[in-house]
Formats: structure tokens, C-alpha cells, sequence
């Protein structure tokens, strides 16, 4: 008859003790994240994978569907055939976005997407016909999505996030963004 006391210090354990919601902050927010950015298709040949920085602001209007602005930035070495050799150029993005959220307790799972404006820092990507002369600015979207782990304190939040992004005036390029991330609602 030992099984039994023992089974019933594992159930004793394993049960969450009187487990409590945890509701998630909904009001205006912040969120900063850290990453990589990549390039899709030909553009991968011409510019190296760089580092990324984003920042959102915004609102949750309930706790599944918040509106905000994202602004990212990274920066690249170009790898086209020389000359020029070792140019570096930033990319910079900024975005009107969206989220819907499907929360589950602590966890919860994300799409988001966006429409803005590009910029490149440099021409240098102008000799493979990625730029037009004198452009530097284009339209972009993004569309993407994640997992977000609400901390104890409700108002924090991390998270890990990937999208895809496309700038049509800019001969189509096309990437990819991977990033963790911490949120915190107001």
C-alpha cells in the first residue's frame, strides 16, 4: 500500500494550487525586440543576414486585437561583386500594424501585419538593380507572427516573433525577421 500515498504526494505536487487567471494588461503598449533580418531569393546573394533592432507603440483596443506603429531597423554588409568591397548599408522600416491574439492562460499565440515605408541608407545595391538612380524610398508590408509568454506581473510580457516582409518598389525584394522581444502594457 505504499503506491498510494506516494501516487497521492505526485497528484499533490503536479496540481496547480488554486490555479488564478492571470488576465492580460489592455490599454496602450511598448514592445522592443532584438534580432536578425535575412534576404529572400536573389537579394540573399547581395546582402548579408545583419542585425535588427524594432520598437512598437500602440493600443490594445481588447486583448485580442491591438493597432500600433513599428518601426525596425538593421543594417548589412552588401556582398555584390566589386567594386565597391566591404560596403555596409541600414535598411530602415516603419509600419502602420496590427495583431490578433488567441491567449490561453500565460501563453499566447499571434499574427501581425503592416503596411509603410522603406528606406536605404546607401545606393550601393543600385549596381545590381535592386535601386533605381536617386531612389532610396519605397512601400513595404510585412505579415508575420508569434509566441508571448505573459510574465507573473501582468503587465510584462516576452515573446518570439518571425515575418516576412516585401518592398515591391525596390525591384521586389523580399526578407525575413526573427526576433525576441519584451512588451509591456500601460
Amino acid at each position: 500500500m505504499r503506491i498510494v500515498p506516494g501516487a497521492a504526494l505526485v497528484a499533490a505536487v503536479l496540481a496547480p494550487a488554486g490555479a488564478h487567471a492571470r488576465p492580460a494588461s489592455v490599454g496602450f503598449y511598448a514592445e522592443g525586440g532584438l534580432g536578425a533580418t535575412g534576404f529572400l531569393g536573389e537579394a540573399s546573394a547581395w546582402s548579408a543576414v545583419g542585425p535588427a533592432v524594432d520598437l512598437r507603440v500602440g493600443y490594445d483596443l481588447w486583448e485580442w486585437l491591438s493597432v500600433g506603429v513599428h518601426l525596425e531597423t538593421s543594417s548589412h554588409e552588401a556582398t555584390i561583386p566589386p567594386p565597391p568591397e566591404g560596403e555596409y548599408y541600414q535598411l530602415y522600416r516603419g509600419y502602420a500594424d496590427g495583431r490578433l491574439t488567441l491567449r490561453t492562460g500565460p501563453i499566447a499565440m499571434f499574427a501581425e501585419g503592416g503596411a509603410g515605408v522603406a528606406y536605404m541608407s546607401s545606393n550601393v545595391l543600385q549596381k545590381v538593380a535592386v535601386l533605381d538612380p536617386g531612389e532610396r524610398a519605397a512601400l513595404a508590408f510585412t505579415a508575420g507572427g508569434g509566441a508571448e509568454y505573459q510574465l507573473q506581473n501582468r503587465h510584462y510580457a516576452v515573446g518570439l516573433a518571425g515575418s516576412w516582409w516585401l518592398m515591391p518598389g525596390y525591384d521586389g525584394l523580399q526578407g525575413v525577421d526573427a526576433r525576441i522581444y519584451l512588451r509591456y502594457t500601460y
